[in-house]
């Protein structure tokens, strides 16, 4: 159990050390970001939804993985996250399109799309292996209604609306 929490806290540590820098470095150079995925092979209309929701998507995952009690909730969003980042990585190594821009910054600008690729599958493979983790300590915990009777939530709603019935009679 220890040896998990541990693990967390590095995977933790590790997964800070990406969201935070791309998070701020897109935030510091807004413009150069937002011209960036609009140069991106799709619609101008999904570019725009993409500028405004990708950085507080970002900073959330950070602040979530962060905060103890959100952290499943923080590995489950970097995990979506660079799901989308790798897959779309993946499709552009496939040949979709002839040119593709990176509109990543700060180190990950100056990698290869191959090197890019293998990037993102790592910190993919830490995220889903955190998201696990976490989940398993949870579990373990007794903190939520995961652990309490191995009862699922609705079945425990139930008995407690039952309890509290029969404390009445």
């Amino acid at each position: 159990m220890k040896t998990r929490a541990y693990i967390v806290t590095l995977i933790s540590i590790i997964l800070l050390l990406l969201w935070i820098p791309v998070s701020l470095d897109k935030l510091a150079h807004f413009q150069v970001f937002k011209a960036g995925i609009l140069r991106q092979p799709f619609s101008d209309s999904l570019g725009q939804v993409l500028v405004y929701t990708l950085l507080p998507l970002e900073i959330l995952t950070a602040i979530c993985i962060v905060i103890g009690r959100f952290r499943l909730v923080g590995f489950g969003l970097s995990s979506l996250l660079m799901a989308a980042f790798t897959g779309y990585i993946g499709v552009a190594l496939l040949g979709a399109w002839e040119k593709l821009p990176c509109g990543c910054g700060s180190v990950i600008s100056g990698m290869s799309w191959t090197q890019h690729f293998w990037f993102n599958l790592f910190f993919l493979a830490l995220s889903v292996l955190g998201y696990y983790l976490q989940r398993s300590l949870h579990r373990n915990s007794g903190s939520g209604p995961i652990a309490a009777e191995g009862l699922s939530a609705k079945r425990q709603h139930k008995n407690i609306f039952t309890n509290i019935l029969n404390l009445k009679r």
